[in-house]
């Protein structure tokens, strides 16, 4: 169970990296700030770039890889695909999670 909330902080901290990659990319390509102003997309690009994060990553493909959540992930019975959401859903929320632990650490190590 903690290798699994282990695996993913480390995720969580791998997508904040490509995700600054892609911003800068789109941005000096003219285009971030246009993505961004889409109605619908605009407001959920982290969770397209968490949900591309995990296809490639295939993190919920082979048995290898597959993270163990004790339970089911899958959301509204969509098979792969509400695997594939669930999953970066819980790779987005682990975010303030990372940040927290890395904080906790910080202020323990200081004492």
């Amino acid at each position: 169970m903690m290798s699994t909330f282990v695996t993913l902080i480390i995720m969580g901290m791998l997508l904040q990296g490509v995700v600054a990659l892609l911003d800068s990319i789109l941005d000096l390509a003219g285009v971030g700030g246009m993505l961004k102003g889409l109605p619908l997309i605009g407001s959920n690009l982290s969770l397209v770039w968490a949900y591309l994060f995990v296809l490639a990553t295939d993190v919920n493909g082979s048995e290898a890889t597959q993270l163990d959540f004790g339970a089911s992930a899958e959301i509204l019975s969509l098979g792969r695909f509400g695997m594939d959401v669930a999953t970066a859903l819980i790779i987005l929320a682990f975010v303030p999670i990372r940040d927290a632990a890395i904080s906790a650490l910080g202020k323990g190590v200081g004492r």
